[in-house]
């Protein structure tokens, strides 16, 4: 007697959009939402393709929180959208949004009977402090040279190798010098009786300066015809504990932490031989 086949159970509906979002993050949001309806995905699977939370998905579909702009990218790719007009949608929510240094600056203190003078003293001061740091931030961020590819790492993995492989890292671009820069290889189904992807980390990346390379000898413990995907991701302080509380088996991880950057387009390998 033939199984029927189960049929996959459609994503459930989101409910309506805050009447007080600006209406390009609303776009956005709208234009995201139809992707994931189109590509039939639910929040576990957005969080898994995107390496994010379920619950920072959640937030992105919600209005509550904006994706970067690869990650809008990597979103449009996986759920079949156009992606210049999902960057373009990016780009006019992303304008609207306060600086971080007048978003989160505190309010000048109301000034006091008989102290007028201090408290408008004062309140220049605080206002020249937050200008400070805003002046601050941009001439940090003006002095990082543009990145004018895609990703600021480029992986070079052979297609296939025995036991032993060398990976070469070149860096493109300026990195974070708060951010970690690892190389992760990832395993499809590494457990048949519950299908789930596993995250090993291979390597890290210490020459993290632009045009600088380099090259790492890594050891595959998986069966020979397993294929695999290589790539780079990047992940703070936060991200870095994380890791370390969740380690499996040889350094695997069962989800990447929150706030995982891909760093380099994904390279698929195949171990050919023993």
């Amino acid at each position: 007697m033939s199984q029927e086949v189960p049929r996959r159970r459609s994503p459930g509906q989101l409910g309506d959009l805050p009447a007080d979002v600006p209406p390009a993050r609303a776009a956005l949001i709208q234009e995201m939402r139809r992707g994931r309806e189109k590509a039939n995905l639910s929040l576990n699977d957005l969080a898994r393709e995107m390496f994010s939370s379920k619950a920072t998905v959640s937030r992105w579909l919600n209005a509550r929180a904006l994706p970067d702009e690869k990650q809008v990218i990597r979103w449009a790719e996986l759920c079949g959208t156009e992606v210049p007009r999902m960057t373009d949608l990016w780009r006019r929510a992303h304008a609207l949004e306060p600086s971080a240094a007048l978003r989160d600056a505190p309010a000048p203190p109301e000034p006091r009977r008989g102290r007028g003078r201090t408290a408008v003293i004062l309140s220049i001061t605080l206002l020249a402090c937050v200008a400070g740091i805003s002046i601050a931030v941009w001439t940090k961020r003006s002095t990082t040279p543009p990145c004018a590819v895609d990703y600021p790492v480029s992986l070079h993995v052979p297609p296939q190798s025995g036991e032993v492989m060398d990976v070469t890292a070149e860096v493109k671009c300026g990195l974070a010098p708060d951010r970690k820069y690892l190389v992760v290889e990832e395993v499809p189904n590494v457990d048949p009786r519950n299908p789930h992807p596993a995250y090993y980390v291979k390597s890290q990346i210490l020459k993290t300066r632009i045009g600088e390379s380099s090259v790492a000898r890594l050891v595959l413990k998986e069966p020979v015809g397993m294929r695999a995907k290589f790539y780079v991701i990047s992940v703070d302080a936060a991200g870095e504990r994380q890791m370390e509380q969740n380690h499996i088996v040889d350094n695997g991880l069962l989800n990447l932490p929150d706030g995982t950057r891909q760093e380099s387009p994904v390279s698929w390998h195949v171990k050919a031989w023993q």
